[in-house]
Formats: C-alpha cells, structure tokens, sequence
C-alpha cells in the first residue's frame, strides 16, 4: 500500500513516521508547504527503504500523488485548509485521485463537512474516512494515538494497516462519515472546559495566596483531578521554555465547532461557551500562536496576580523574575515590557522595538520594566488621566495631551518598574518606540521642510510633526532612518523620485499606524483626504 500524507506538522509527522514502521506499507511520501519538513521526512523514509524515487524538486501537492497512490492522509489545522486541499485548489484530491483510492481525513473539521466530502468523493468512486485522533506530538510519533473512525465498513476495513501502525486506541464509531468528528466534537468540548477550568483553579488560589505548586499536587492526588489539569496545569505553572505542545488558537477553532454543532443540534452548552470565550480572550492578548496552557494569562490579566509566582522564598527587587511587594501586601512578580499582555509589539529590528498599548477603563497594568530609552506618543483623543504607580514612589495621578510626546531615559539613566492605571472613560492608547541602536545614516542638523515643525530634541533623537490640509502636499527629503506615527488619519498619496523615473502609492492612514522608514529622497506627500493629516517623524540620531 502507498500512502501520501498531506501536513507533516506535530500530529501529522509523526503519524507518518509511525508509517514507515508498519510491514504492510511499501510507501509514503510527505507533503507540506514547509520545505525543510518534506525534506527532513523524505530522508528517513529513504533510510527506512519507503521513499519515492526521488524527491520532487516543486512543492505542489499534484507532485506528491501519483497514480499508484493508494491512500492520502490528511492532517491539516482547518476545516478550510482540508476543503482547499480535497476539492477547491487548482490541483485537489477530488481531481488527481485514482478510482478505488481512499482519502483520510484526521483534522478535527466539523461532521457537516465530513458527510459533504463523502458523498462528494463517493461520486468520483473515491473512498473517504472521517478519523479524527487526540494523544498529542509524542504519541503520534510513537504510534499510540487515539483513533475515531467513520466511514463505510468496507472503506475502514481498506485502512486498516494505517489504523495498526499509528493508532493504540482505534473506536469504530457507527452511523458513517461524521460521526468520528462528533466524537471528536464531544471529546474537544471536555477537554477544552477542563483546561479553562484549570486555569481557573490555579489563578483563584494564587489570588487566595495559596501556594500554588502545592494546590496543583493537592488536585493531582484527589478527585477534582483530570488529565488536562494534571498536563496543562504544571505548564501554567512552570514553562520555562515557553513550549508550544498545542496553540490557544486550535482550540478556539474546536470550542467554535462545538458551539456551531450544539446550536444547530438545539443542545445547550454553557460551559463550552463560556471556555470559548475565554479563549477569545486569551487570543486578544496575543496568545494565539503561544501553548493553550497560557489561557491562565487571560485570568491573571484581571486579578494581577501571577499562576507561576513562587509562593515560598521570593526575591524582591527591581528586576525582571524579581517581586514587587505592593502597598496591599500582594507580590506581584516584575515583568519585561514586552511580556505585559496590554503592550503588543508590533514592530521590531536591530534599531527599534515599538509597542502598542492599549486597555480599557480602570484597568491595571503587570508591574513592568521599561530598560530602553523610550519614545511615548499619547494617542487619545480629548487628553489621558492616569494613576502611574512607579516603584520605590507613592501612585499619582498624572495626565497627559493628546499628541503629546515624552522621552523616557531608562537606559541611559535608570529602569522604570511601574503599574499603569487607566482612569479615563475610554481605552488607553499610547505608542511606545524603544530607541535600541543608532542606524548607519544619521544627520548632524535637524530638518527644515515645509509642513514640518521640530517638537522634541533628545541626545538619542529628534521628533518632527507634520501636518497636512486637506489638499495640500509637500515634497521633502528624510536623510536619516525614521519612525512615523500617524496623530490624525486620512488618505494620503505618496510619490517617490522625480516625474521621469518615480513610483507613486496611496493608502488610508489611521491613527496609531507605525512604520519604520529607510532614507529617501524627494517624496511627496498629498493629503488627498477630506480631514487634516498629522504625522510624527522620528528621527534616530
């Protein structure tokens, strides 16, 4: 039997190296828009003697199939990404596969899908098996996965040496294709709940000030214990390489099928809303891509309360992994500024790293340290009250004009540890640009152009506001290497070089847009707009 499998990522590579262990199998190739994957499976395939003849130089799935491929294995992240790969890409499974062939569907999609890619490939005589699987990286890896299958009997009995080789648990799940992705429905809005839960319990006791190491082994040896607050509590806790073993987003595209599924089944399901929500949450803080353990975050968020704090012997100090003993007793650890869930980065190289913060009303920052001198563009509309509890002082009020520019010297003289406090009624909304290295082309003389006036001078820097009516441009060369800050949006058009050899652009700019800019000559800027355009220029000296 030859096999292709499509997706050779945690799940997907290893279930094909559990392949090439399995004597009933003579071939399998490995498809994956990843490069260094396909290449990295080809050669153990080629040292287990079940390559191809040769590695296709082009990584088109079409290369990947042949017409003696037998069985095409799909482990993809998406529903989406399995309804481009079987039926709308330029070259699908539905359009490739051999009659006879079988189709293998393992991503968690939802049963609807399921039983439409049957009877789509039924009418091609193509076979199709909905098996979605849960055991996670190692366990594929090793074999030992747990299987879901559904699909004709005679399709599933066809697969069955795959079933053998990757699987340690194989349910034969009556009814057809799409009853496996119930099962795998059910199973996912358990273990969803259970890691919210989870987290839950562990940010309640670090808030209670339990000693949360000892509450997590409490849980492990009673009955409230469940296999997901055993795995994904010790990682909230204690994940010192931030591992990845499975994305907050996965699980936020799970909890949706199980939403979308329950509704249109008329079954409530309040808890899995609710841990769906939560997810959100946590994707909203820049947790998408990072371990679903970290949904803990989207809870200490509002108790300001650390799940991985020490609760025994801390060392206070101003330092990052360092306590800050607030006025109410409470520890709370000091964090880099970066890793403060309301401070995003959204731009970064060898000169600057910029952040976007932005939180709602009475809400609180981490206790965290800016060790870069910093550029602060306040953004909000009507001016900015906030309580800035810096430490080693007592919190004060401080407030602070819309357009309003500050320097902050945290290298060059000392840190800044503080907690932010947000007392207006509307968001927060300030530009953080950290000011890491002089760039190789500089200016000795602050810039003179048209539209341009000089609002801040600094030993590090100079800060340019330009401002555009409606209607108005102006042509204006920046010798050096610069940070824009759009103050007020509008449309602008943008043309570079003289009439003879130029390039021209435009783009709607709002508030808040950043972009780090090269040295350029001769560029105009028209505010083809109907409002005033203003824009900070950052030059780095």
């Amino acid at each position: 039997m030859k096999v292709t499998v499509v997706g050779l990522g945690a799940m997907g590579g290893g279930m094909a190296r559990s392949l090439l262990r399995s004597s009933e199998i003579t071939q399998v190739a490995g498809f994956d828009l990843s490069e260094k994957l396909v290449s990295s499976f080809y050669d153990e395939a080629k040292t287990a003697g079940k390559a191809t003849e040769q590695l296709p130089s082009d990584l088109k799935l079409e290369n990947f199939i042949s017409s003696d491929t037998d069985v095409v294995l799909i482990v993809l992240v998406n529903e989406s990404q399995c309804q481009y790969t079987c039926f709308d890409g330029d070259a699908n499974l539905e359009s490739i596969m051999k009659e006879g062939s079988c189709v293998i569907v393992s991503s968690t999609v939802s049963a609807g899908w399921s039983k439409s890619a049957f009877q789509r490939f039924s009418k091609k005589n193509i076979q199709f098996c909905d098996c979605p699987i849960s055991g996670g990286a190692a366990r594929a890896l090793k074999g030992e996965i747990s299987i879901f299958c559904s699909g004709e009997p005679s399709s599933l009995e066809y697969v069955d040496p795959l079933f053998q080789a990757m699987g340690k648990e194989i349910h034969i799940i009556p009814g057809g294709a799409g009853m496996g992705s119930t099962v795998k429905m059910v199973h996912q809005l358990l273990a969803g709940v259970h890691i919210v839960v989870a987290a839950e319990a562990l940010a309640l006791a670090a808030k209670a000030g339990l000693d949360v190491n000892q509450m997590y082994d409490i849980v492990r040896g009673a009955a409230g214990n469940s296999w997901m607050f055993s795995d994904r509590g010790q990682r909230m806790i204690d994940n010192p390489d931030k591992k990845v073993m499975s994305a907050l987003a996965i699980f936020i595209k799970d909890m949706d099928i199980v939403y979308s599924e329950a509704k249109r089944l008329q079954s409530p399901v309040p808890l899995a809303s609710a841990a769906l929500q939560q997810f959100i949450s946590g994707a909203s803080l820049g947790l998408s891509r990072e371990d679903d353990s970290t949904v803990v975050r989207v809870y200490e968020a509002i108790t300001g309360v650390s799940v991985n704090q020490s609760q025994g012997k801390i060392k206070e100090g101003d330092n990052v992994g360092e306590y800050w003993v607030l006025p109410d007793g409470t520890k709370e650890k000091i964090v880099e500024v970066g890793d403060e869930v309301r401070h995003q980065v959204v731009l970064s190289n060898e000169y600057t790293r910029v952040l976007k913060v932005k939180f709602p009303p009475n809400d609180t920052t981490w206790a965290h340290r800016h060790a870069e001198d910093s550029l602060y563009f306040f953004l909000v509309e009507g001016g900015l009250n906030v309580v800035n509890h810096v430490k080693g002082s007592d919190p004060a009020c401080d407030c602070m004009e819309f357009g309003e520019v500050r320097y902050g010297t945290h290298k060059s003289d000392k840190p800044l540890v503080h907690r932010i406090t947000n007392k207006n009624d509307t968001d927060m909304f300030c530009i953080d640009a950290e000011i890491l290295k002089s760039p190789p082309v500089t200016s000795p003389l602050p810039l003179i152009a048209d539209h341009h006036s000089l609002v801040k001078t600094r030993d590090r820097c100079r800060v340019y506001k330009l401002v555009l009516d409606p209607g108005q441009s102006v042509t204006v060369s920046y010798p050096f290497f610069h940070l824009s800050i759009v103050l007020k949006g509008s449309k602008i058009e943008k043309k570079l070089g003289s009439n003879g050899h130029s390039i021209s652009w435009d783009k709607v700019m709002e508030i808040g847009d950043e972009e780090w800019c090269s040295p350029t000559i001769d560029l105009t800027i028209a505010n083809a707009g109907e409002t005033v355009f203003e824009q900070f220029i950052a030059e780095w000296r």
